[in-house]
C-alpha cells in the first residue's frame, strides 16, 4: 500500500435561495490534502492557504480530528502527517467545514484500508456536519440534492451545464453558521412553505433535466434569507438587483458570501462588480470572482 495519499475536495454553495438544507452546488475552489502514514500514533499538521488565522495548524484541526476520531471508531488508530493546501475561504458560507470532513473521511478510509460506499461516507459526514447538503455536494460534485432517512442519507447529483457561469462574491468578514441559524424562526406558515417548495422543485428539475432556463424569481426565499439579512449588510439590496444577465442571486450557505448565476456569453464580471459595489454602499468590502461548477466532486 502507498504510504501517501492526496485528496482534492471542492467548495460548495448550499441552500441556493429556496432549496434550504436540501441542495448544494460544488464550485471550482479546492481544499487539497496530502496525508502520509506514520509509524507511530503522532499527528502532525501543516497548513497553507486562505484565512490561516481561522484554521488551527495542529491536532485540533477539523481534518485531523475527523481522521483520528474516525480511525479510533473503527478500531484502527494510526498516526499521520497532514499537509493542507486550501483555496476555500473559511467561515463565509462556502462549505469549508464540509470539505474538511469529507476529506478527512476519505483519508481515514485509506489509512484503515476500508471500503466506503457513497451512501456510507455521506451519512458519516452528515453526522459530523449536522446536515447533508454541503457534504453530499463536496463528495459527489455538480448540483446535489439530499434526503435524510432516519440514520441514512441518500444523495443524487447531476452535472451543472457549461452554459451557466457562477459569480461568487465573498465579503471580508466571517459569519458563524451557529449565529446564522439562531435567527431562524421555529416554524413557517403554509403559504411560505408552499412558496419555497414550488421554487425548489422547479430549480431542481431544471438542473436535473440539463437545462438552465432559470429566472430571477425562482430563487426567492422565505425560509432563511429574510431572517439572515440583518446579519449581512446589503443582502436585501443585492437580492433585489435587476440585470439582464442575472438569472438568479442568493446567499451562499449561511452567508455572508453571495452566489449569482449568469448565462454563458453574459457579462459575469459586470454582475460580480454590481454586487460588490452594492455591498460597498452598505459598508462591506468584498471580492468578486467568476467560477465554474465542479462536476467531479472529491477526487483522490
Amino acid at each position: 500500500m502507498s504510504e501517501r495519499i492526496s485528496v482534492r475536495i471542492p467548495a460548495t454553495s448550499a441552500n441556493l435561495g429556496c432549496l434550504f438544507d436540501s441542495a448544494a452546488l460544488a464550485l471550482s475552489l479546492y481544499l487539497e490534502l496530502h496525508v502520509t502514514r506514520r509509524g507511530d500514533n503522532a499527528v502532525n499538521v501543516r497548513y497553507s492557504g486562505v484565512n490561516p488565522e481561522r484554521v488551527p495548524a495542529d491536532a485540533t484541526n477539523l481534518v485531523a480530528t475527523t481522521i483520528r476520531e474516525t480511525l479510533e471508531s473503527w478500531g484502527h488508530p494510526h498516526g499521520f502527517d497532514l499537509e493542507i493546501q486550501n483555496e476555500i475561504p473559511v467561515g463565509v458560507g462556502l462549505g469549508s467545514s464540509a470539505a474538511a470532513i469529507v476529506g478527512g473521511l476519505a483519508a481515514a478510509r485509506w489509512l484503515a484500508d476500508r471500503a466506503l460506499f457513497d451512501e456510507e461516507l455521506i451519512t458519516l459526514a452528515t453526522r459530523r456536519e449536522g446536515h447533508p447538503d454541503n457534504v453530499a455536494a463536496a463528495w459527489l460534485g455538480g448540483l446535489t440534492v439530499a434526503v435524510q432517512l432516519r440514520e441514512r442519507v441518500l444523495a443524487f447529483s447531476c452535472p451543472v451545464p457549461e452554459t451557466l457561469q457562477l459569480v461568487l462574491v465573498v465579503p471580508s468578514y466571517a459569519l458563524p453558521t451557529e449565529k446564522a441559524r439562531k435567527v431562524l424562526p421555529p416554524s413557517y406558515s403554509r403559504a411560505d412553505a408552499v412558496h419555497n417548495l414550488q421554487r425548489a422543485v422547479v430549480v431542481a428539475s431544471q438542473f436535473f433535466s440539463g437545462k438552465t432556463d432559470l429566472r430571477h424569481d425562482f430563487f426567492e426565499d422565505r425560509w432563511h434569507q429574510p431572517y439572515r439579512a440583518p446579519l449581512v449588510p446589503g443582502l436585501s439590496d443585492v437580492l433585489s438587483l435587476q440585470l439582464s444577465d442575472l438569472l438568479g442571486v442568493c446567499l451562499s450557505g449561511a452567508g455572508p458570501s453571495i452566489l449569482a448565476f449568469v448565462p454563458r456569453g453574459g457579462n459575469a464580471s459586470a454582475a460580480g462588480e454590481l454586487i460588490r459595489q452594492t455591498l460597498r454602499r452598505n459598508g462591506v468590502e468584498a471580492d468578486a470572482r467568476v467560477l465554474a461548477a465542479d462536476n467531479q466532486g472529491a477526487k483522490g
